[in-house]
């Protein structure tokens, strides 16, 4: 009896292996995954990338995490994807345990929904910002003033001596990314969510992180509860808030919780990221002072020393569009793109893909380790200049992808792109930066989900 007890559990046995292998069997290949965790167990969670095998599989692989899901570490496979096939990779991979962390309604907002719901909230998102004057000039008194976001969604700015609320934000979103990039049982949970259940362990590995996260919502919501006060529906909107508002009647997607969403993805993206950018374009340029010199007397040959730059002085300032490029891409501050699924059954380079499969195009990867970049950790805007020095090189730009593309790309990249050359100019214009006497530049990236870089002071010289 027990020599048939043994026999059958070792069949049975085999027989999962069996059937677990032929089911990884089905997707591109990737590193060897293990019954249950799959890859788990190979994932470095301190790596700039989702894995560290993008140098062996070339392109693309899977990994089990323990749900299979597919790298793409390839720019013109990721262009392939998201560019040609595009409506096949448009669906976000909406993760419950992330979702309750990160998202104050489900399947809302522009960052994190899907379906009809994300192609209306994305059109009428686009549509406010268009109208207000993203990437024309009307844009640029809000933009030169500190709080360009606020000012767009909610109408007001802050002044020095009334920012409390938003230095609260800041510092709480801060301490949420700080938390989040340092659990190792967050991920745990997101593979495997009973966790959530276990009590102790649950509040560690989500609880604690959503219950940050309620107190950021909480000063989004307190500011569309203001601007809504103020809102005259016979009036000709002057903020994000009282146009969305306007276009509800007659459109079921439109909503407050639509509308608390999609600011709250607008505030916490938009919020960190341009700050993070700009703190590295100081310390890349402190760092290279030719490059910033160049800067300098391009911004004064083209429009003086008093004259702030406009952005219609943008097609003029060749390097200055060069630097931005050279500092997005060598930042690289997104250690994760947002992660898409498939909304079909489709293919790439070869490899069949069943519907509903996670993918995870590496942006990162792809920005500093692309063949078409020669020395990519060296901080050389000039790169992105063609021989003739009257353009800039297509194929570079194309390939910097800190947006990523396609029809998922960042909604607010126009907002963004407009921020970072006013900002940046106008203090190049006025400053020159260098590292403090005696001290050298510390361009270590920090290991967080917006990765920054260590503070440090920096010397301003007017200039």
């Amino acid at each position: 009896m027990s020599i048939v007890l043994v026999a059958l559990v070792a069949a049975s046995i085999l027989y999962a292996l069996w059937k677990f292998y032929r089911f990884t069997a089905n997707y591109p290949p990737g590193p060897f995954p293990l019954p249950f965790v799959g890859n788990l167990h190979q994932v470095d969670l301190g790596s700039r990338q989702f894995c560290r095998f993008a140098n062996k599989f070339k392109g693309l692989y899977t990994v089990f995490v323990p749900i299979p899901t597919l790298e793409i570490t390839d720019y013109s496979l990721i262009k392939e994807a998201f560019i040609d096939h595009g409506e096949d990779y448009v669906e976000r991979n909406q993760l419950p345990i992330l979702d309750d962390i990160l998202t104050y309604c489900k399947n809302g907002g522009v960052i994190n929904s899907s379906g009809d719901n994300w192609r209306e909230q994305r059109r009428t998102a686009l549509s406010i910002l268009r109208d207000f004057g993203m990437g024309r000039n009307v844009m640029e008194e809000k933009i030169m003033i500190a709080n360009i976001i606020n000012e767009v969604l909610f109408g007001y700015l802050y002044t020095l001596e009334d920012c409390d609320g938003l230095v609260n934000f800041v510092e709480e979103f801060d301490d949420l990314l700080q938390g989040l990039a340092s659990s190792y049982l967050l991920p745990l949970a997101i593979s495997f969510p009973f966790i959530r259940r276990v009590p102790l362990l649950g509040y560690y590995a989500v609880d604690q992180h959503a219950d940050k996260m309620r107190k950021i919502h909480q000063y989004v919501i307190d500011n569309v509860d203001r601007t809504l006060k103020a809102y005259d529906p016979e009036a000709e909107p002057r903020n994000f808030v009282h146009a969305y508002t306007q276009r509800m009647n007659g459109n079921a997607f439109l909503d407050q919780a639509n509308l608390i969403q999609t600011c709250i993805d607008f505030f916490s993206a938009g919020q960190e990221t341009t700050s993070t950018t700009l703190r590295w374009a100081m310390l890349f340029l402190a760092d290279n002072q030719p490059q910033q010199n160049r800067l300098r007397e391009e911004i004064h040959q083209t429009i003086g020393r008093d004259k702030l730059p406009a952005l219609a002085d943008k097609n003029n300032m060749l390097y200055a569009q060069a630097t931005l490029h050279e500092v997005q891409r060598l930042a690289n501050i997104l250690r994760y793109n947002v992660f898409r699924k498939t909304h079909k059954p489709t293919e790439i380079a070869g490899h069949k893909l069943p519907a509903g499969m996670t993918i995870h195009a590496d942006i990162h990867y792809v920005m500093w380790n692309d063949p078409h970049f020669v020395d990519p950790k060296e901080f050389l805007p000039e790169r992105y200049i063609s021989a003739d020095g009257k353009s800039l090189r297509k194929d570079l730009v194309d390939r910097t992808i800190p947006f990523s593309i396609g029809r998922r790309s960042c909604a607010g990249e126009g907002l963004a792109r407009i921020e970072l050359f006013l900002a940046l100019t106008a203090t190049i214009q006025h400053y020159r930066i260098l590292p403090m006497p005696g001290r050298k530049i510390d361009l270590t990236q920090q290991a967080l989900f917006i990765g920054g870089p260590k503070d440090q002071e920096l010397t301003l010289e007017r200039v």
